[in-house]
């Protein structure tokens, strides 16, 4: 409780999403509280989910038209006896895009929440999460989630033996994370590859992560493998073993006249620049394998253009949701770019599942260290490849199989432990923020050295919050190395979970779960209630007991099943061969995920559909040695204007 300076506040007026309230703010240790007589229950935000705090002199109200007051005479008496321009007001950006504000009357209520705030939401170490003190209610105690999915019985599900003769088997090389810390324990790889060829393999690829089957199409017995990107460097290194690796992948196929794809999922410029720091990509007459094998560059950006495209987008469209102000229509074309990125995406999905359904390709998918635009395409493809993956459970089994065990960082992606940065005291002026920042740096440079007795600069001198702020803020729940914790935070997941939406929009019969489900999965992804999403890879998972000490997020769902069921699912008939079991995204049908934003479908999409149609779709490049580089998000430059901080971090 050292961490919060008032538990309690009444008397503040709630703005969200256009309408205003009066009640009471709690704080405790892991939420935010906000209880009225006048709302139907209580407003609870876990303190993850905090994305931007702002601290503002004056009310919002300054800047509307006040529609939320209407037929609220009781906060329009609360307004009517103050001056709009006294009053303080904290306006929160959540990361599930539930934006609200509060008023305070008094200066130091709102600077004891404020600098509360900061504290409870700047953290060490994930123990710190709700996760590991969270109690399951009585239906979650029934379910037990944690080994809904087994590399073993999942990869038998679709077709293959690996205990017997095959082409495939599991190795354990890598039963003890040493040989690649951010793979999981367990990889598939050709028989007729052994653990020491492996080895050999592992140093040419970026983090050791070597080619490994992450699914089987037994409709055309074709495989899709995953990566990291080869280290070939500027001395245009080569690896046989490498080679042979891939090659005998290939050669698992049942099918003959292969036509096979390499494919890079990164711009191909971004691909030749990683050649200076040690990376890049593969050269094609090593890896043409006697001409049954092409390249393949997606053109997708890495994960700082996708933070920078989506904090112009709450910045200009959603930043007002508290007061739930009309979108300015021309805002919203210019934030367009996200919906490019996920007609990208599922152009990229549309052709590479062609490919395995019509050349029975085999593909290889990689990026630069395959765990983010890799794992997004790969689930993809298998989605619509696959209708065990559109069912409830499957769609568990798909994410903890190509998104938790493969390593996507989750903790680094979704800033769980969050940092001082997001928050912004605008109450202050100019000279006293230069001092602050002067003090900050000092004491996060010589921390350790600093003594209790250093009365050189007073808290005073700055006139923010009270004299013991930067001493308990500085040593007691921030990190000396906090100020790193967002560098690389960026919205992958929930892009992914968007083109599903998409996917779902436009086969509205072939999904088992809903909309709501997949909102609420954004929602818990972020929220840190279960243990699921909280660390990096399978090790840290391991290291820091994640399965005895939490519970997984998917026993929430499959104890409240009827809530997030598609009401009209025609499950697929497998013994019906006239019915195609697969499914294409449809280009020109990309629209706003509205309910994920707050918004109606009409503000939101209605003055996009022809814009967006006029767009391009993905370009590929299937010729090594003819590339033209089309970068539809890149170099965009894009800053916040009206807040002016990175809500998804920045490059």
């Amino acid at each position: 409780m050292e961490y919060i300076k008032v538990t309690k506040v009444e008397n503040v007026i709630l703005h969200k999403r256009g309408v205003s309230v009066i009640g009471t703010l709690h704080l405790t240790t892991h939420h935010l509280i906000f209880s009225s007589k006048y709302l139907p229950r209580e407003f609870w935000l876990a303190y993850p989910l905090i994305n931007g705090v702002f601290m503002n002199k004056g009310s919002p109200l300054l800047h509307s038209e006040m529609k939320s007051l209407q037929d609220n005479n009781i906060v329009q008496k609360w307004y009517s006896r103050r001056d709009l321009c006294s009053l303080i007001n904290i306006k929160i950006i959540s990361k599930d895009y539930t934006i609200i504000s509060l008023d305070f009357i008094n200066f130091d209520d709102a600077t004891a929440v404020f600098d509360s705030l900061l504290r409870l939401n700047s953290l060490d170490d994930i123990t710190q999460l709700y996760a590991f003190i969270y109690s399951p209610t009585i239906s979650e105690r029934e379910h037990d989630n944690w080994g809904i999915y087994s590399i073993s019985r999942e990869f038998k599900r679709q077709g293959l033996n690996l205990h017997d003769e095959g082409p495939w088997r599991i190795s354990n090389i890598n039963k003890d994370y040493k040989f690649a810390p951010t793979y999981p324990d367990k990889l598939i790889v050709p028989m007729t590859i052994s653990d020491a060829i492996l080895t050999h393999a592992g140093n040419y690829r970026s983090q050791n992560r070597i080619s490994i089957l992450t699914y089987y199409y037994k409709g055309t017995g074709t495989s899709l493998t995953r990566s990291a990107q080869p280290m070939p460097g500027i001395t245009k290194q080569r690896s046989i073993q490498d080679e042979r690796l891939i090659s005998e992948i290939f050669k698992c196929s049942s099918t003959s006249g292969k036509k096979n794809l390499i494919v890079d999922a990164r711009p191909m410029a971004n691909a030749i620049g990683q050649v200076a720091l040690g990376g890049g990509t593969e050269n094609m007459d090593n890896y043409n394998f006697n001409g049954s094998t092409k390249r393949m560059f997606l053109g997708i950006d890495n994960i700082h253009v996708m933070s920078d495209i989506m904090n112009q987008f709450i910045d200009s469209v959603l930043v007002e949701g508290d007061l739930d102000l009309s979108i300015d229509t021309v805002q919203l074309m210019k934030s367009s770019k996200w919906l490019q990125v996920i007609k990208l995406l599922l152009s990229c999905t549309d052709k590479l599942t062609k490919s395995m359904l019509f050349n029975k390709s085999n593909i290889l998918i990689h990026c630069s260290d395959g765990w983010d635009r890799t794992a997004q395409v790969c689930s993809l493809i298998e989605i619509c490849l696959d209708p065990y993956f559109r069912t409830m459970e499957g769609f568990m089994v798909l994410i903890e199989k190509d998104w938790v065990s493969m390593g996507h960082k989750f903790l680094e992606r979704c800033g769980h432990l969050s940092s001082e940065k997001i928050f912004h005291d605008n109450t202050i002026g100019i000279i006293e923020k230069r001092k602050l920042k002067q003090r900050s740096k000092y004491l996060y440079n010589d921390i350790d050295d600093l003594e209790t007795n250093d009365t050189s600069t007073t808290i005073d001198d700055f006139n923010i919050l009270n004299s013991d702020f930067l001493k308990n803020t500085f040593n007691v729940g921030i990190s000396k190395n906090n100020n790193k914790n967002l560098k690389f935070v960026s919205p992958v997941f929930q892009q992914f979970l968007d083109c599903v939406y998409q996917l779902l929009l436009q086969n509205p019969t072939r999904f088992e779960f809903n909309e709501r489900f997949l909102r609420r999965l954004v929602y818990h992804l972020y929220a840190c209630q279960y243990g699921t999403f909280l660390c990096n890879n399978e090790k840290e998972r391991n290291d820091y007991h994640i399965k005895e000490k939490t519970r997984p997020v998917w026993d929430y769902f499959l104890s409240r099943r009827m809530e997030f069921t598609n009401p009209i699912y025609k499950k697929e008939n497998e013994e019906d061969e006239c019915i195609e079991d697969w499914i294409l995204p449809d280009l020109q049908k990309i629209k706003w995920w509205w309910q994920l934003y707050g918004r109606s479908d009409e503000e939101m999409n209605e003055s996009m559909n022809q814009d967006l149609n006029k767009s391009t779709t993905a370009t590929t490049f299937l010729q090594d040695d003819t590339i033209t580089v089309k970068d539809s998000v890149k170099n965009i430059g894009l800053k916040i204007q009206s807040f002016g901080i990175d809500l998804f971090s920045k490059k």
